[in-house]
């Protein structure tokens, strides 16, 4: 994807469901479950942060 607007909605949405399925959990998951909702949602922090960082360069 080479576009920083789309990436940035599409990570921004991805980490705020995943988010609500971390803390808004009302039964926990199991220890594989969770540590992989917490990387993929470290992750899609990351893309976000990375390209709302690129939007701002002008890139």
């Amino acid at each position: 994807m080479n576009n920083p607007k789309l990436v940035a909605v599409v990570s921004g949405v991805a980490a705020l469901f995943l988010a609500y399925s971390i803390f808004g959990a009302t039964e926990a998951p199991g220890t594989a479950v969770s540590a992989m909702n917490w990387v993929f949602f470290i992750l899609a922090l990351v893309a976000c942060a990375g390209s709302l960082y690129k939007i701002s360069r002008g890139d």
